[in-house]
């Protein structure tokens, strides 16, 4: 696997060219994600690892007026893997709450 810092820079390659990208984080029983409108997310996807989570791809969402198209992309690490092409295309059957998801307030790192 790369290092997060690589990973969170095709990130931010790619939110240059659409509305909004996602990493999927996958972790045993739920998925969590780094969005690239968020001010940390190098180290938001730094905690999720150290969490236990893997970087499994790329979620982009474009948005033409009103309407919001969703594609995804694996990391390369993934891009041959069946199961990754199906866990990120299942991912997109909930863009609405993924995008409600990303439009939420959140300070990074908590306090402890």
């Amino acid at each position: 696997m790369r290092k997060t810092s690589d990973l969170v820079d095709e990130m931010l390659a790619e939110a240059k060219k659409t509305w909004l990208v996602a990493v999927a984080v996958g972790f045993q029983n739920e998925t969590k994600f780094v969005f690239s409108s968020r001010g940390h997310p190098l180290e938001e996807l730094n905690q999720l690892v150290q969490n236990g989570g893997s970087p499994i791809g790329l979620l982009r969402f474009d948005k033409e007026n009103s309407i919001i198209q969703g594609s995804y992309r694996p990391f390369q690490e993934y891009e041959n893997e069946e199961w990754a092409q199906k866990y990120l295309a299942g991912l997109l059957d909930n863009t609405e709450d993924i995008i409600a998801l990303s439009q939420h307030q959140h300070i990074f790192p908590a306090a402890y």
